[in-house]
């Protein structure tokens, strides 16, 4: 069997650092889906949990999502007990979303496969490589 080539940009961090993010996502959908869980119901719930609750339009605006698309998304999350939508009572047509308990609870079991799929990532690496390499990557992105 013939050995494929390097990539011309192997060399390159950037390169390096999206091969790495495409394995992470792989892992955690990986996860989330061996789970029966959908990501994008993480990205809805985490928001909410962190940053609070708020209207469908800037929860969609915070995740990056069209906000058509969230209404599935949402009516998936409120079925399953997951959040709550209410009027705004300041403006009637505007509903605001926020998570549960119980969402609260699935948050946490998503964290675990988050987590557990953030081990296979880094299993090559020892320990402190994994430290060095977070500490690195909080000084590429401090805002994160």
């Amino acid at each position: 069997m013939e050995k494929s080539p390097k990539h011309r940009l192997a060399d390159r961090v950037l390169w390096a650092l999206g091969r790495a993010s495409q394995q992470s996502h792989r892992l955690v959908r990986q996860h989330m889906t061996t789970a029966g869980i959908r990501t994008l119901h993480y990205h809805v719930l985490a928001s909410l949990a962190d940053d609070g609750e708020g209207a469908q339009a800037t929860l969609a605006d915070r995740i990056g999502l069209d906000r058509s698309d969230l209404v599935t998304l949402l009516d998936e999350l409120e079925e399953q007990k997951f959040l709550a939508r209410r009027v705004d009572p300041a403006d009637r047509r505007r509903k605001i979303v926020a998570i549960t308990p119980a969402g609260q609870r699935q948050l946490e079991v998503m964290d675990q496969l988050i987590y557990a799929a953030e081990a296979d990532l880094l299993k090559p690496l020892t320990a402190a490589e994994q430290k060095t390499l977070l500490t690195l990557l909080t000084r590429l992105a401090p805002d994160s």
